[in-house]
């Protein structure tokens, strides 16, 4: 399980491992282009939600459990990539496991 943290939060915001590498990848494309977008997730204690408005000027800082390089899903960095840009914004709320079958991405190349 990987950790977001966002400005001077001391809690971090709990993410899995592979979520978190494509919403980082996700982030920091749009926050080097200068572009803000809102990011949510459901609260650990399951009651309710909780979002933040990401911008350049906010730090952001990642940790993951996990070690090496992993191969981005194409489809779920359109899927993050399009939710940033909606007025809902980019869910890290955990998700079904479906990117078995899909064919990833190789950054490291």
């Amino acid at each position: 399980m990987g950790q977001l943290f966002y400005g001077s939060m001391d809690e971090a915001i709990e993410v899995d491992d592979v979520l978190l590498m494509h919403a980082q990848a996700v982030a920091f494309t749009k926050l080097r282009r200068g572009e803000s977008f809102l990011m949510s997730w459901k609260r650990p204690s399951g009651s309710g939600r909780e979002t933040i408005w990401v911008q350049p000027s906010i730090p952001l800082r990642f940790i993951w459990d996990a070690e090496g390089d992993v191969s981005l899903d194409g489809r779920l960095l359109d899927e993050l990539v399009q939710a940033a840009a909606s007025m809902k914004g980019m869910d890290l709320s955990p998700r079904a496991p479906k990117l078995s079958a899909v064919p990833p991405i190789d950054v490291a190349a």
